[in-house]
């Protein structure tokens, strides 16, 4: 087998069209990774200073009354997981900055997409594109110039002739094509977790890390498997090339696109302007109205804190009653946008379904999913963000409410400082785990390595069958 393995390499790098091929893609993926690692530092030191001086602002916002700082608000900023080096995933279409504010739950803003529309129509030049996208199209020339040149040239035959079976001259190949794989995605792993574990001081190698490796040697293993049967049942090199291509252009842009489309005609998700006029007709029907006016909820609410301090009217309580009001408004606010936020992330959700369907008619689809899942740059992974930052924002405001209440009386305001500002708490966001992540993408794992062994599978069904005349 090793012969065999020296001899496929030999061949491979005697053929001009192979070796330029490989050595071009070994160029655009040491690009890629440098692209993506100038990206990844920007974003990192722009994150830090940017977090700074969100949190700097809001200490020095001056001296104000509690309600008006809750306006004020602050901005909070998603963080780069290491493995975003890898593969970006979705960020740069969601966003990466929210501004929490009273009253209000923000969307993500900033979202690279809008300033630049050719991000949205071909992606992005990453490790990760580049091994997905471009890295079959060089697995299918070498496995499909692999054994129809020896059929056509004679030379199979007169191999096969020396007492080696075909079964074990073809795996030879696969192999020869594994160990390159392995080499190109191993190397490009170990220089990217290199320049990230220097720079930062998270790890690059962590669980999430070696699972990804496996994943596209994987996702690689069933192009060279799926070329290799090619090649043996087609007669002739272009033909088998035709298939592959084709193949693939199925695979990568026709199948994910169908499969997107079709989800969003079968579970649409509304756009930002009806979402936000839905949530605010909700507000203005079932909302207590903090900020004057007069409702049932309100006087219900009212009668509980007069009977709670047996008083005969707001006036008379030990506290500002429009911090109890404001706080009051926020809860039923608060209800009212997670109940909207959850059947929009479930609409995701069925989405999801449906792409997850069509992972069966192409690999590329489970692999993304599972690299933008492991890499932390996957759409549940900002959600995740949102529903945290939400829920600082919650304990936020909550807090400049109670403050108003318990340090002023009815029709005062409160008075707060740059020494009250600094001991709001600051924003710590901890990303999904490793078993959360699994838990999510086993699926996906489980598709991608059925595809793995029927790619086996028809490889060695067509060994078995093929007759050398």
């Amino acid at each position: 087998m090793l012969t065999l393995i020296k001899k496929e390499w030999l061949d491979i790098r005697r053929d001009k069209v192979s070796s330029i091929l490989l050595i071009s893609f070994t160029l655009l993926l040491v690009v890629s990774l440098l692209m993506s690692w100038q990206y990844h530092q920007w974003y990192s030191h722009t994150h830090k200073e940017t977090t700074d001086n969100a949190r700097r602002h809001w200490e020095t916002q001056g001296t104000k009354n509690s309600h008006s700082a809750a306006h004020f608000g602050i901005y909070l900023f998603k963080p780069l997981s290491p493995l975003a080096l890898w593969d970006t995933g979705v960020d740069k279409h969601t966003g990466v900055s929210l501004f929490i504010e009273a009253h209000k739950r923000n969307d993500l803003q900033l979202k690279a997409v809008e300033d630049n529309p050719l991000l949205a129509r071909w992606g992005e030049l990453t490790p990760a594109y580049v091994l997905i996208f471009l890295l079959p199209l060089l697995t299918i020339w070498l496995a499909c110039n692999s054994v129809i040149k020896e059929r056509t040239d004679g030379t199979l035959k007169l191999v096969l002739s020396q007492g080696i079976s075909l079964k074990k001259y073809v795996w030879g190949k696969a192999l020869t094509l594994w160990i390159i794989a392995f080499v190109l995605i191993t190397l490009l792993w170990i220089i990217a977790g290199v320049l990230v574990s220097v720079a930062r001081s998270e790890s690059f190698f962590t669980f999430e890390s070696f699972w990804l490796l496996g994943v596209y040697l994987f996702f690689n293993g069933i192009f060279i498997h799926l070329s290799l049967f090619v090649s043996l049942r087609t007669k002739n090199e272009r033909n088998a090339l035709a298939f592959m291509i084709g193949l693939w252009l199925i695979m990568v842009w026709f199948i994910p696109r169908v499969s997107t489309q079709l989800s969003e005609q079968l579970f649409p998700s509304p756009s930002t302007e009806v979402f936000l006029k839905k949530i605010a007709e909700d507000i203005a029907i079932h909302g207590i109205n903090g900020h004057g006016g007069e409702n049932e909820k309100m006087k219900k609410l009212k009668e509980e804190w007069l009977n709670k301090y047996q008083v005969d009217s707001i006036q008379q309580l030990p506290l500002n009653w429009l911090g109890v009001l404001l706080q009051a408004d926020e809860n039923t606010n608060n209800l009212i946008y997670e109940k909207h936020h959850k059947a929009l992330h479930s609409q995701y959700e069925r989405q999801e379904g449906i792409q997850q369907l069509s992972a069966f008619f192409s690999p590329i689809i489970p692999a993304r999913s599972v690299s933008m899942s492991l890499s932390g740059t996957d759409l549940p992974a900002t959600i995740h963000f949102m529903d945290k930052a939400d829920n600082y924002r919650k304990q936020f405001i909550e807090k400049l409410n109670n403050r108003l209440r318990d340090k002023s009386r009815y029709n005062e305001r409160d008075t707060g400082t740059v020494a009250v500002w600094k001991t709001l708490p600051v924003f710590h966001y901890t990303p999904p785990d490793f078993k959360t992540k699994i838990d999510r993408t086993k699926t996906n794992i489980c598709i991608l390595i059925l595809w793995l062994l029927v790619s086996i599978g028809a490889m060695q069904f067509s060994i078995n069958s093929l007759k050398i005349v």
